[in-house]
């Protein structure tokens, strides 16, 4: 990729990722708060922000990669900790900031806002006590880079938390998500769904492949799967803890059409059973967060 189709992409993904902010901040507030209560979030993430959280500490200097429109960040703040937050778009920065102004008076830490493009990261050294990436990694084309760089940042002791897919996804785990999204009321309707499972016959498995990777979502999406994040981490760090996170869950989540009275018991429990089944090696589950210290 030459230079100019490198700043092509990235101005596209910076305004992508500005409309999402925008369309987010349209309906809620950039507040973990207000975004713990949203269903994939309920479902799939809460319990391991919050565990993230649990790390801050009043006074720690916090760093984010990728923070969007800012809630990650301002939570950190909200704990008392000095946080910044880093994000290629500009939208997303203002929403971030014009938030924090009318909450500051209330946040015991302060929250920065910086436009930064992640592959050509340049930290100041041993700054930080933790830095937290969450779902940024594989959209990355200079991972090595940027996993030197927050090693360099951290203090000594300082916490890396990230959170992300790893690797593609698995063939058993792409039928069992094709099977429930087409058996499940989903976003589309049966109708379609049976017209597609029709029209694309064998090939149906990559087309759900295609759709839980978000292939083609923006211009960076799935750039950094070719590189093995993980590993990178470990090279560098001592992983302390590692979390699999549910196989399918998180698809079905996405197109589950249905109240939430009906919908957040019926995942609670696909989400146990899914557990079980990647803990017993019968599913293979491709989001994983993991806890390294430098």
């Amino acid at each position: 990729m030459n230079d100019a189709d490198y700043a092509r992409k990235l101005a596209a993904e910076a305004d992508l990722w500005g409309a999402e902010a925008e369309r987010q901040a349209a309906l809620l507030p950039p507040d973990w708060e207000h975004h713990r209560h949203l269903r994939h979030n309920v479902i799939m993430h809460a319990a391991d922000i919050d565990a993230l959280l649990d790390q801050i500490r009043p006074g720690m200097r916090t760093l984010e990669l990728g923070c969007a429109s800012g809630w990650l960040t301002l939570a950190m703040a909200q704990r008392g900790a000095h946080a910044v937050g880093l994000d290629i778009s500009q939208k997303a920065l203002d929403i971030a900031r014009s938030y924090y102004e009318t909450v500051r008076d209330r946040v015991p830490g302060s929250a920065a806002y910086r436009q930064t493009d992640l592959n050509a990261l340049a930290l100041e050294p041993e700054t930080y006590d933790l830095v937290a990436v969450k779902a940024s990694l594989h959209h990355l084309v200079r991972l090595e880079h940027v996993i030197a760089e927050v090693h360099r940042a951290l203090k000594p002791g300082g916490l890396l938390w990230a959170a992300d897919t790893h690797g593609d996804e698995a063939p058993r785990t792409v039928l069992v998500a094709g099977a429930l999204a087409l058996l499940l009321p989903t976003h589309t309707s049966y109708r379609d769904k049976l017209r597609a499972l029709f029209r694309f016959g064998l090939r149906a498995p990559e087309r759900v492949k295609a759709s839980i990777q978000a292939e083609g979502l923006s211009p960076f999406e799935g750039a950094g799967r070719e590189h093995d994040w993980l590993q990178l981490i470990a090279e560098r760090f001592t992983i302390e803890r590692r979390v699999n996170m549910p196989a399918v869950t998180g698809y079905v989540t996405a197109q589950l059409r249905a109240p939430d009275a009906v919908a957040l018991p019926l995942l609670r429990a696909l989400r146990a059973v899914d557990r079980r089944l990647v803990a017993a090696g019968l599913l293979r589950n491709s989001g994983v967060v993991v806890y390294a210290r430098k």
